[in-house]
């Protein structure tokens, strides 16, 4: 969300080098973004499916001002004296800044089927309530003798489209490293609801055991407080499952090496984003208060796991009901509970990659702005242009494409054509 004046930066991808010496897979690195490339990251990290923490990110963003110095005031009168919490949030500020929308919370002290529990609020009623909680805490510090009666909230405001509801207001910029986002570009361009994200919460609030919609990729840039993550590669939540393949709503270390699972920890501060893999299972903590903003993506490096993601869930919509195969329009109704399960189908993917190959095959610069910052090299272009051919050449073969109503094996083979030209 940069300034129409600034001149794009260049996304100056280049051809890969050398594959073995990607990535070290023992660790999840610290690398700086003033010595992190665009390359680098691409070919290391996302293209190898591996995480990494980029410090430095968001020095220029205006969601700094949500912050404040903390601060601790003392009793000098009483040689015990306890420290009073002081929030690093800037209250007043989000208040003065931001309108009385509504927001989506989830109560991180109650579940629901196997989540937490959501509810609606408006945003300057949730501030209020998180500020009530603080006080509840400073009272019992305040006390040898804690008073357990006192009602605590735990409410953490998650998966808020704040960047779509206030479009105007250009809070953070999209880091370059996120910049190729094949999602995102088309949900903006076509002003439907996107992943973009703002998540606020207290101390001691948390996101349950999950891997990220689509099998897409994430990533998580702290601009106020501490979080802790767990993380595992793709394949070792499966230790985890019970007999009916059901994993745990949550997780912990000795949880982890009771089942010998490869596991990762990160303590992320601020000013500090997490990248995160496609299909690595994780669970995160505010550790303080908190506030970050967050993306879910996907583009060539990993558009071909989602296509897969996708062909599997239909598969297993298929199965479920299978007793119905005779049924008039059975596979309209498949198509319809995929996107329902899983939040896309077929028809959404084809016009996904549609859209993104006639964006790149537009000679335009505006074609290419991306996130109004960035501008891909010829060679970018041509390495997504060449992902969707791959793609097509994949689906024009699958049995259930053939199937599949809206004429969409008419439609990969028409998009299949104009790429050969």
């Amino acid at each position: 969300m940069a300034s129409e004046k600034a001149a794009p930066e260049l996304l100056a991808l280049q051809p890969r080098q050398n594959p073995q010496s990607d990535v070290d897979n023992t660790d999840i690195q610290r690398r700086h973004s003033k010595e992190l490339s665009y390359n680098e990251f691409y070919w290391r990290y996302m293209h190898a499916n591996w995480p990494v923490i980029i410090t430095d990110v968001s020095n220029s963003w205006e969601c700094r001002n949500w912050a404040q110095a903390a601060e601790t005031d003392k009793d000098n009168d009483n040689e015990n004296a306890n420290t009073r919490i002081q929030s690093p949030i800037n209250f007043d500020y989000l208040k003065s800044r931001i309108d009385d929308l509504a927001v989506p919370v989830a109560d991180c002290n109650a579940t629901y089927f196997n989540s937490h529990a959501k509810l609606e609020l408006k945003f300057h009623d949730f501030l209020e309530r998180w500020q009530r909680s603080m006080e509840v805490d400073n009272s019992n510090l305040q006390t040898t003798e804690p008073n357990c009666n006192l009602a605590k909230d735990n409410l953490y405001l998650k998966d808020w489209h704040l960047a779509a509801q206030l479009p105007a207001y250009e809070f953070y910029k999209v880091p370059k490293y996120f910049a190729s986002d094949w999602l995102n570009e088309q949900l903006i361009e076509q002003k439907r609801d996107d992943y973009r994200f703002v998540y606020m919460g207290p101390k001691d609030s948390w996101t349950s055991f999950h891997s990220d919609v689509f099998g897409s990729y994430s990533w998580s840039t702290n601009i106020v407080g501490h979080k802790k993550w767990l993380i595992l590669p793709p394949g070792e939540e499966l230790k985890l499952a019970d007999r009916l393949a059901n994993l745990p709503f949550s997780i912990d270390e000795s949880l982890l090496e009771q089942h010998k699972v490869r596991y990762f920890s990160i303590n992320q501060t601020a000013n500090e984003a997490v990248f995160v893999p496609s299909g690595w299972y994780h669970q995160v903590w505010n550790m303080t208060d908190t506030i970050s903003v967050n993306h879910n993506w996907f583009n060539a490096c990993n558009v071909p796991l989602v296509w897969r993601n996708l062909l599997s869930n239909l598969q297993a919509v298929r199965r479920e009901i299978a007793d119905c195969q005779q049924m008039d329009n059975f596979e309209a109704h498949c198509q319809t509970m995929l996107r329902a399960s899983f939040g896309i189908n077929y028809l959404d993917f084809i016009e996904l990659l549609e859209f993104i190959a006639k964006r790149r095959s537009t000679t335009t610069n505006n074609s290419q702005l991306l996130f109004n910052s960035y501008q891909m090299n010829a060679y970018h272009v041509q390495y997504d242009l060449e992902c969707v051919r791959q793609l097509l050449k994949d689906m024009r073969q699958e049995p259930s494409v053939q199937q599949c109503p809206a004429q969409l094996q008419e439609r990969c083979e028409r998009l299949w054509q104009q790429l050969q030209q």
